[in-house]
């Protein structure tokens, strides 16, 4: 945004005002694409330069948001007034509505369908008055006492951060008053696993079905094999939903599992994570357990009604039962969600002596990613003695 006072001229967003030869005021723009815009304000005076610039910055934050009138007709010298409430600053709700808007072609489908909707849900049950930015202290005082510090600090700095220089960008906003304050201080979760003999119990749990509801109209034993296969592969729980037979490869006397592709939220992606294709060697006890899972579906590992497992609903219809289930009864010491196998997997080959190079081949990270993320400590640990 540029403005001369002393000149009377100005640049706002698409809009440019200045006085012309018979000493008018006027606003001129080119928009939609290649249709000019001559918008004549009034004499050049004082109270006429005003009003010029009240409407240019309406103009200008109605074609960033998508309500511009093309008749002109709105900004009509005569509405002003009108126009100077239009000219406020947005409120973050606003300033977040208008990022998906310009972002909704560039942001991943799996983003705006999970993590889009849980800042819908935080900024639609907050009192409205705190989404003022001139109520930035307030608003993040009320955020502490409704989230973790975790959340709150992924929500700034992965969504309303970007919205609100975004906003800044279209000259809809002046500036980000979040960075002057203190954001809580996030306290790392030390990472767990479960340890070898836990997953046996958690897999002889579901094998034989002892924490099934009676009233469950299937048994958890229909899904031993995607846990199991969980747990021997260490792969994300993503990438596991969107195999099918024909990723199971063989090269010579090797059978491969091939991972370039992932289930999540309800969208099949074609790529993993991290982009990467990359094959997983098959030892014989999970040549074992393929054997088992290659049925006439084409899904090695579908829901129980067909098509792919919604892994959400699974877990707490499932693994939270049964994990539960052993909690209650002594057998193991916490619940752990399900993608705590790929920490017990990882955990496992490094405590067995595979080079973490090797590992982070095979499991999809890099070697500094799973020391810094998925290597757990061990809990019993006996000093050895000098």
């Amino acid at each position: 945004m540029y403005i001369n006072h002393e000149e009377r001229k100005a640049k706002i967003g698409k809009i440019s005002v200045s006085v012309s030869r018979d000493n008018s005021i006027k606003l001129r723009f080119t928009y939609p694409k290649g249709k000019r815009n001559d918008i004549n304000i009034s004499t050049n005076t004082d109270e006429g330069w005003v009003n010029a610039l009240r409407i240019a910055q309406a103009i200008n934050a109605d074609i960033e948001l998508g309500h511009f009138d093309d008749t002109l007709a709105k900004y009509s010298p005569r509405r002003s007034q009108t126009l100077e409430l239009a000219c406020r600053e947005l409120n973050l709700l606003e300033i977040w509505e208008r990022y998906k808007d310009l972002n909704k072609d560039r942001i991943a489908a799996t983003s705006q369908a999970y993590w889009w909707k849980d800042v819908d849900r935080y900024l639609s049950q907050t009192p409205r008055d705190l989404l003022s930015l001139d109520k930035a202290q307030e608003f993040l005082q009320y955020l502490q006492t409704k989230y973790a510090a975790s959340t709150i600090n992924t929500l700034f700095r992965s969504f309303l951060h970007p919205a609100i220089n975004s906003g800044i960008q279209g000259e809809l906003v002046e500036s980000n008053p979040f960075y002057k304050l203190t954001f809580p201080k996030q306290v790392k979760k030390p990472i767990q696993c479960y340890e070898p003999e836990e997953i046996k119990l958690i897999l002889d749990a579901f094998a034989k079905d002892i924490y099934n509801p009676k009233s469950s109209r299937y048994k958890h034993s229909y899904y031993y094999p995607y846990v199991s296969f969980l747990s021997l592969v260490g792969c994300r729980p993503e990438e596991a939903l969107a195999l099918v037979k024909e990723d199971i490869r063989v090269k010579g006397d090797r059978t491969y599992i091939r991972f370039n592709k992932s289930y999540s939220k309800g969208i099949l992606l074609p790529h993993t994570k991290t982009h990467e294709i990359r094959l997983f060697p098959v030892n014989e006890q999970l040549k074992a357990l393929l054997n088992v899972v290659q049925k006439e579906q084409n899904l090695l590992f579908p829901a129980v009604g067909g098509g792919y497992i919604n892994h959400h609903r699974w877990r707490e219809s499932n693994w939270r039962k049964v994990i539960n289930g052993l909690v209650d009864d002594g057998l193991i010491e916490s619940y752990l969600k399900p993608y705590s196998l790929r920490h017990s997997f990882i955990t496992r080959l490094v405590r067995e002596g595979v080079d973490i190079a090797t590992i982070g081949r095979i499991s999809g990270n890099s070697p500094e990613t799973i020391i810094k993320h998925y290597l757990a400590a061990k809990q019993d640990f006996n000093l050895p003695e000098l």
